[in-house]
């Protein structure tokens, strides 16, 4: 029988919303106090705090997969597997902030190469380089994070989350301005503010998790190299794709930025007002993939379609109301960020163009996220990456021959635009068709003898 799974979805959502949303929160935090400072260093978060979470996507979107082996163990009733699972995501974050710490740097360099203005670039660099040699704490983050969630309790994911920001704002005011006594750092104290935020975040989940007992269940703890394994043949895929869309719009910003510092600046404004949309409905797409954890390991399959369904219509209300938001009051939303510059008008007037774009393809990003989450949580996760890199391939090739021939800001917007209806298009085909129903994220319970 169709159950009505809204109200599961609302109560698990909000929490997951927060939760999702902390790293853009924390960006959007930093770029408004970035405003105060100067134009380049507004610009310069665009493209750094897009790479940023493009090679920390991968990260967490790896490690925080243990979040759906979570929710479908404890769909199951198997508390010791739900342990087991916490720790291969903690596991996997170890390694993760290991190899973070040993990119950071030739990666930062890159920034050099991109074309764009020389305090841009200098600007871009210092800040991905802090950021990426912190990796460690938001990727442990999301693998306990995704715990809690997965067992049903994402007000401590709410708490944790809520004094995070409260740390990275008042740390960010000192450091970027030199309020309070603290050094003058610009960016960089930005950067260091929003690290600093995360290792507080880190350190209380693992308190959380020492409290819950995780730290004393040996057989739990210990690692399972054959488990980690097939762990890491769901999670990799996962992260791949996370990270390959990153890529992508990552590689936009780079080319927008060859347009000029105004055009870049607009554009990494329009991202960040995008995120007060995009995140909340990642939340819900979060949400609803536990959903689906829960109902796959309790072996109730013919509940995950209305679970997506419903889901879907929540996220197009909201994108709905958003895009209507964002067409309607753009230039006083980038009046917001844009700061008091002279260059302050004229990203005001790109960027309401640009908002535009945003509020059109709101409307179909929300069956982007919601069906994206729905089949990762189902275990279609290898599909998932190689589809998205196919596609993301596809775009990058345009958006070549655009910034050769035609370049403006119109153009490459248009193309955005499109991409983002493509995908939704591909992924809501992929869960109709029904291929996802084959795919097993845990092993068959063991009959009893």
């Amino acid at each position: 029988m169709r159950q009505n799974h809204i109200p599961r979805l609302l109560k698990l959502a909000g929490p997951m919303i927060l939760s999702t949303s902390t790293i853009t929160l924390m960006q959007i935090i930093d770029a408004l106090i970035l405003a105060r400072h100067s134009s380049e260093a507004v610009a310069a978060i665009g493209p750094s705090g897009l790479a940023v979470i493009l090679f920390q996507g991968f990260l967490f979107g790896t490690a925080g997969y243990a979040g759906t082996f979570v929710a479908h163990n404890h769909g199951r009733g198997d508390a010791r597997g739900v342990r087991r699972s916490a720790w291969l995501g903690i596991h996997t974050s170890l390694a993760s902030g290991i190899l973070a710490l040993a990119i950071a740097w030739p990666l930062a360099q890159l920034f050099l190469l991109a074309g764009h203005e020389a305090q841009v670039a200098r600007d871009e660099q210092v800040y991905f380089l802090l950021c990426m040699a912190g990796s460690l704490f938001p990727v442990l983050s999301s693998a306990l994070g995704g715990w809690l969630s997965g067992i049903g309790r994402p007000a401590l994911v709410t708490a944790v989350t809520f004094i995070s920001l409260i740390v990275n704002a008042l740390l960010a005011w000192g450091l970027v301005l030199g309020a309070w006594g603290f050094p003058r750092m610009g960016i960089a104290g930005a950067a260091v503010a929003t690290v600093s935020a995360q290792g507080v975040a880190a350190a209380l989940y693992l308190g959380i998790f020492a409290i819950g007992g995780g730290f004393t269940d040996r057989i739990a703890r210990r690692l399972d190299w054959a488990e980690w394994h097939r762990f890491l043949a769901l999670a990799t895929p996962m992260g791949l794709r996370i990270s390959g869309e990153l890529t992508a719009w990552t590689l936009f910003l780079v080319a927008i930025g060859r347009l000029g510092t105004v055009e870049l600046a607009a554009s990494s404004i329009a991202f960040r007002i995008n995120g007060l949309a995009f995140f909340p409905a990642l939340g819900l797409g979060q949400a609803a993939g536990i959903l689906v954890g829960h109902a796959r390991g309790g072996g109730e399959d013919d509940q995950v379609p209305a679970i997506a369904w419903q889901s879907l219509l929540i996220c197009e209300v909201w994108m709905l109301a958003m895009a209507i938001l964002f067409a309607t009051a753009s230039a006083p939303l980038m009046s917001v960020f844009a700061g008091y510059g002279g260059d302050a008008a004229r990203i005001v007037a790109a960027g309401s163009l640009i908002m535009k774009f945003v509020a059109f393809y709101c409307l179909f990003d929300a069956a982007n996220v919601m069906i994206g989450c729905v089949l990762a949580s189902a275990g279609d996760t290898c599909w998932i990456a190689r589809t998205f890199l196919y596609s993301s391939a596809g775009f990058l090739v345009f958006l070549w021959l655009i910034d050769r021939t035609m370049p403006g800001l119109v153009a490459e917007w248009t193309l955005a635009t499109f991409f983002v209806f493509v995908t939704a298009i591909i992924w809501s085909l992929r869960f109709r068709f029904g291929a996802w129903r084959r795919t097993r994220i845990l092993h068959e319970p063991e009959l009893p003898a």
